[in-house]
């Protein structure tokens, strides 16, 4: 059995993911004692073609899964099935990472064997990368990360199940697996998360774990992504309503306001999205 699993689940970024794939080779962990298990979810670039062509020369070993367009919890659901190592680590494939990465994850659950220990990495934007005002803001006000509140050594909630850059032992996951019912974008992950808290997952902020984050983003397309974590959230209160996952009471009016009198702010601008995605899975339940 390998010591190590990396699950890393792509679509159409063939460019990112070939830096990913090349930089796992730079391990300072041995390559016996690793595998990565990448998952082409449906990609209609250059994704298959690379992956055919890397999988004959990889120097450690790549389990490649193909499937059609079914969205990231799905995805990663076939790389646990075809997984083999002790960790099972979520890496998304616009992270890269340096060199002593996997050595991080591992020394965490060598100081760590508890079953339940489950160690959360950090996410950094790349240098590569010049964060605008907006991009800055995104990691700090808790719309995608919000790792400054965090403190090393310390547990974490649920809420903060990222499955960029996280690890856990496959004794404790068993045969818990991501809601195949979520569509589009969000809190698939943050509901697995919740499950596994339920059962005592102890969720521990672990920095020596950097992925860098190499993906632009901008507002227009966090819109797109807070519409679909809108209406996921509002499946995620279905599935769980003791969860309190979505706003109530004075949070939900504060929204509301802050989306009403905050209209061109990138926070007003996210929160009016979300609460659309709420409304909108709302509709479609009564449907």
């Amino acid at each position: 059995m390998k010591m190590i699993s990396v699950v890393i689940p792509t679509y159409n970024r063939y460019e990112t993911l070939k830096r990913n794939l090349n930089l796992l080779a730079a391990q300072t962990i041995s390559m016996e004692d690793f595998e990565v298990i990448v998952i082409d979810d449906g990609s209609d670039d250059e994704t298959p073609r690379f992956l055919a062509e890397f999988s004959q020369r990889s120097p450690y070993q790549l389990k490649v899964i193909t499937q059609k367009n079914s969205g990231q919890g799905v995805a990663r659901n076939q790389g646990i099935e075809k997984s083999e190592g002790e960790i099972i680590l979520f890496l998304g494939d616009d992270m890269l990472t340096n060199p002593d990465f996997l050595a991080a994850h591992l020394r965490f659950h060598t100081a760590n064997p508890e079953k339940a220990k489950a160690a959360l990495g950090i996410v950094a934007w790349h240098p590569e990368i010049k964060p605008t005002h907006f991009m800055r803001w995104l990691v700090t006000s808790g719309i995608q990360f919000k790792f400054s509140d965090l403190h090393k050594g310390k547990p974490v909630s649920f809420h903060y199940f990222y499955t960029s850059n996280i690890s856990l032992k496959r004794e404790f996951l068993g045969s818990e697996r991501f809601d195949s019912s979520f569509r589009g974008w969000g809190f698939e992950d943050t509901e697995l998360g919740y499950r596994l808290e339920k059962k005592g997952l102890q969720l521990i902020f672990h920095p020596e774990a950097v992925a860098l984050h190499l993906h632009i983003i901008t507002p227009d397309s966090l819109i797109t992504r807070q519409f679909a974590a809108g209406k996921n959230a509002f499946h995620f209160s279905q599935l769980h309503p003791e969860a309190g996952i979505l706003p109530s009471g004075f949070k939900l009016f504060l929204q509301k306001i802050i989306a009403l009198l905050l209209p061109f702010t990138y926070y007003g601008k996210a929160k009016k999205a979300f609460l659309a995605g709420i409304a909108a899975g709302k509709q479609e339940t009564l449907k």
